[in-house]
């Protein structure tokens, strides 16, 4: 199994059991409106599916989906898809008791460090809606910057299309952070 382990959390890999957590943490109008692919209200037919999903996807390496926990809780998500073998697309969120607190920045960091060191990666794309500029915040602070590239992109929370604006960061241009451990 693999494990990330930084300064304050462990990220370890979604599992099937995670499903009422994910329910619960997830059916949040937030969340849903600020990702791509989590639909709101959520249920607990939509984690399980979700689970499932991100656990096989993990093993046959398409998708890299970590629980982000902080004493054995689960707080946030965060993971990496691979679009060709170098190239991927990183995604986040956090669960509504722990925003602001630097949980993304610190989750979004250990996977990059992943992506680039385990996956061999070498770039990552991220993107976050326009009306949500805190995201973009979190990405700039572990290196990404804009490509000036934007597109519309469905998003299940908001039930259609919003702007979405599209950063990068390459392997050579990241600073890898101290505290990640890999087990």
């Amino acid at each position: 199994m693999t494990l990330l382990q930084t300064h304050r959390f462990l990220l370890r890999p979604i599992e099937q059991s995670d499903a009422p957590v994910f329910a619960r943490l997830c059916n949040d109008k937030l969340i849903a409106r600020n990702t791509a692919r989590i639909p709101y209200p959520y249920t607990l037919e939509d984690a399980e599916i979700f689970t499932k999903t991100a656990a096989a996807a993990f093993r046959n390496g398409k998708e890299h989906a970590f629980a982000v926990c902080e004493q054995d809780t689960i707080i946030a998500c965060c993971g990496v898809m691979r679009i060709t073998n170098i190239l991927f697309e990183l995604g986040y969120w956090v669960a509504m008791p722990a925003r602001g607190r630097g949980v993304a920045t610190e989750a979004a960091s250990a996977v990059t460090h992943f992506a680039f060191t385990a996956l061999h990666a070498e770039t990552l794309l991220a993107g976050h809606f326009a009306d949500n500029p805190a995201s973009g915040r979190v990405l700039e602070k572990i290196g990404f910057h804009h490509t000036g590239d934007t597109r519309l992109q469905f998003s299940l929370g908001r039930g259609g299309e919003a702007q979405s604006l599209r950063m990068k960061l390459d392997r050579e241009a990241f600073n890898a952070p101290e505290s990640v451990k890999f087990a």
